[in-house]
């Protein structure tokens, strides 16, 4: 039993019966292989409606910039769905797409200013990594020239371009839809169904630290009692 699983397994004592049934149907539907980079997004309305999407669409991951606005969920929005997600932070648009590349992800730029895919027609044959830019500019320069896609959302009225939260859940809503009825492997693997359950036991589990540290306190001394 690797230690992950073992803190699993001991902490699952302090979790009731439901809750643990419906961590384990969750995980099972979790993703890894849609991920979403967020650039400067910092309306809170916004950012908490795009939290909120990726955890009712089952997207694990979500990849947060803050050049120079800070990310600030407002949680009556999101429900409280950021304590399901694994944040990732960064200071600089360059370190979030040298992670995900590092990660084989295909980056994929939303803009409605340059030809390329839409949700039907964007290819899922590798883990895809979608950005959206702020409200009012879009994706910055940056990360639009190191895109190696781009995808635009349908549109045919007068109105240049969707709310974010909205152009996040219209994409996403699609891809994972396709990904779902799709033959490939885009469920967590074993490991990482391991790792995500024992990040959301700790986020249920009040003071799990020091309950962790007096369970392998008390091992330690179990050990150290054991005669060779």
């Amino acid at each position: 039993m690797t230690v992950d699983e073992e803190l699993v397994e001991f902490l699952r004592q302090y979790i009731t019966e439901n809750k643990q049934d419906k961590i384990a149907a969750a995980v099972k539907e979790r993703t890894r292989h849609v991920t979403i980079m967020l650039e400067e997004i910092y309306q809170p309305h916004n950012a908490s409606a795009c939290l909120r999407n990726c955890d009712c669409l089952g997207i694990q991951d979500v990849h947060i910039v803050e050049n120079r606005n800070r990310y600030r969920p407002n949680n009556n929005v999101s429900m409280g769905s950021s304590k399901w997600l694994t944040m990732h932070r960064y200071h600089q648009t360059s370190s979030a797409l040298e992670t995900l590349r590092a990660k084989g992800y295909r980056i994929v730029a939303t803009t409605p200013n340059y030809e390329g895919y839409d949700p039907v027609t964007l290819p899922l044959d590798q883990p895809v990594a979608l950005l959206f830019g702020t409200e009012e500019e879009g994706l910055t320069s940056e990360a639009i020239e190191a895109a190696d896609d781009y995808l635009c959302l349908p549109m045919y009225g007068f109105t240049q371009s969707y709310n974010i939260s909205v152009t996040v859940a219209l994409t996403l809503s699609r891809i994972v839809e396709r990904l779902r009825d799709s033959d490939l492997d885009w469920r967590l693997s074993e490991e990482e169904k391991t790792k995500v359950t024992l990040e959301w036991y700790r986020g249920i589990v009040r003071r799990h630290e020091l309950l962790e540290a007096d369970y392998w306190e008390g091992n330690s001394s179990k050990e150290s009692r054991v005669i060779p």
